[in-house]
């Protein structure tokens, strides 16, 4: 049997862990970025034309393309999310800021585009 002095003993064990998780996850969130730059390209939707050159491409996983006409330009972002990504791929990159939340951390997600 277990003492409740024990109980106390493990609980407390337990609280200072989580705090300590906290703070690390934190520090690793700051080391990382506290703001962070991602892009995802829209794939064609049905009712387009699918001979329709993209213009809007990526380039690696930080890396879009941009052609309009003769002219070409680079963006780097933290990261570049394909036509083919998922929701899941987005969500996995997120996930850490929604942790953050979760601690009772301040976090701030803007997402803007198209959507269809």
């Amino acid at each position: 049997i277990v003492s409740a002095q024990r109980v106390r003993e493990l609980e407390e064990t337990v609280r200072k862990s989580e705090n300590e998780r906290k703070r690390m996850h934190n520090i690793i969130q700051e080391l990382r970025g506290n703001v962070r730059v991602f892009a995802r390209i829209r794939p064609f939707l049905p009712n387009e034309n699918d001979n329709n050159v993209p213009f809007v491409t990526p380039s690696g996983e930080t890396t879009l393309q941009v052609v309009r006409g003769r002219q070409e330009n680079s963006f780097q972002f933290d990261r570049v999310f394909a036509p083919s990504a998922g929701q899941e791929a987005v969500f996995d990159e997120v996930s850490e800021f929604v942790q953050s939340a979760l601690d009772g951390y301040n976090v701030c997600l803007f997402s803007y585009g198209q959507t269809g």
